[in-house]
Order: structure tokens, then sequence, then C-alpha cells
């Protein structure tokens, strides 16, 4: 008997409930503005009122971006002063096979990794270069028996190379204490 008037009475409030939400109360009109009355809090500063650069540089690849890794790694290259016009794809290609087949993440994250610790490195002041590190990866990375988190290798390859250690070094103690 219980259970029926409950069950009455929570009909019963569900009912009046829906029945006050009429679909007028939430109109458009409620929300308008007029758009006369806003002002700048403060005012845009001069380096950005001229727009944005024509062109900003990638800083990862994003999994959207259909650029093939190795093409992007071969335009990062391609700035360079000191670039050899014959390097392909190819090239890119045969040095991140060489790391994919010891590292558990596909070629577009290991890219990522690359540039993002010579950039990170390079705020600091520290100079690295991420066709090195990759190069030196392929050839260090098939020694090994293991398969590696290559954002584990480059992060530990970054906190070397913070403690004043160069590149050939900290590859060393890196594949050391591997």
């Amino acid at each position: 008997m219980k259970l029926k008037r409950y069950t009455f009475i929570t009909i019963t409030l569900a009912g009046l409930c829906l029945a006050g939400c009429g679909e007028d109360e939430f109109s458009e009109s409620g929300f308008q503005r007029d758009d006369g009355d806003y002002t700048a809090v403060a005012p845009v500063p001069a380096d950005l009122q001229s727009g944005m650069p024509a062109e900003r540089p990638k800083e990862m690849l994003s999994v959207a971006d259909p650029t093939p890794p190795e093409a992007w790694l071969l335009s990062l290259y391609q700035k360079r002063a000191d670039h050899d016009p014959e390097r392909d794809v190819f090239y890119y290609q045969a040095l991140l096979e060489k790391v994919l087949a010891h590292v558990h993440e596909d070629k577009r994250v290991v890219t990522n990794r690359l540039v993002q610790v010579t950039r990170q490195l390079a705020d600091k002041g520290i100079e690295s270069d991420q066709e090195r590190l990759l190069t030196d990866f392929a050839a260090l990375l098939p020694e090994v028996d293991e398969t590696y988190v290559f954002g584990e290798l480059t992060a530990n390859y970054s906190n070397l190379r913070q403690q004043n250690i160069g590149h050939e070094q900290a590859m060393q103690q890196l594949f050391e204490d591997i």
C-alpha cells in the first residue's frame, strides 16, 4: 500500500516539474546583449596587433597531421645552413626503422620525442642535435636485446645532458644503465 502511494507521489511530482519547465523560460531573448556596451579591458599588445607570422614551425606532429614523420624530419634538416641536398626521406625511414625495432612507440611519437628533447635542451642553453641523436639511437639500440619506451630513453638522455654531460658521454652512460 505504501509503495503505491510513494509511486503515485513520485509520478505526480515529476509531472508537475516537467509541466513547470516551459520552453519559453529559456528563450534566446532572455540572453540577448547589446554589443555596444562592451569595452576592451586592456589594449592589445603591439606585437600582436600586426597579426600572426606567416608560418610558425611545428612543435610536434599531431595525430591528425598527415605529414609523414620522415618528411617532417627532412624538412627540419633542410632548414639548416649545412644541409646535404642529396639527403631524402629514405634516409630518415631507414634510421627510424632501426629505432622502431627496439621501442614500443610508433614513428610519429619517436619523431616528436627527438624534436621535443632537442628543443627543450636548446631552451636551457644546452646544444643538442636531433640528427645526431637519431643517428646514435639507430646505431646503439640494435646492440641491446630489450624493447624500451623511447620517451623514457629521451627523458633520461635529457636529464644526463642537464648535468653538464656531453652528448657522447650521455649516450654512453644511458646505454650502460639500460
